[in-house]
């Protein structure tokens, strides 16, 4: 899907039964938080990072590169004074 288009039913779901699954098979509880708002959360982050990374990452880039790329366009009014 390209960033900035709304996903689909079909991918809706399919996050959102992954979500699911993974819930009771990885911690043996029903998550509290429906499963669809959570897919619907996942899906918009995606977006989120893909759009802010076009064009200054390449798919075959180091996972850590994105995380680089955050530290070096970061707000230095956001960064906290070493004690």
């Amino acid at each position: 899907m390209k960033p900035g288009t709304r996903p689909g039913a079909d991918d809706l779901a399919a996050i959102q039964q992954a979500i699911a699954g993974a819930a009771l098979r990885l911690h043996g509880i029903d998550s509290r938080t429906d499963a669809a708002i959570i897919a619907a959360e996942v899906l918009r982050l995606n977006d989120a990072v893909r759009a802010g990374s076009q064009g200054r990452l390449r798919s075959g880039d180091h996972p850590q590169d994105f995380a680089a790329l955050l530290l070096a366009t970061a707000d230095s009014a956001n960064v906290n004074p070493t004690p």
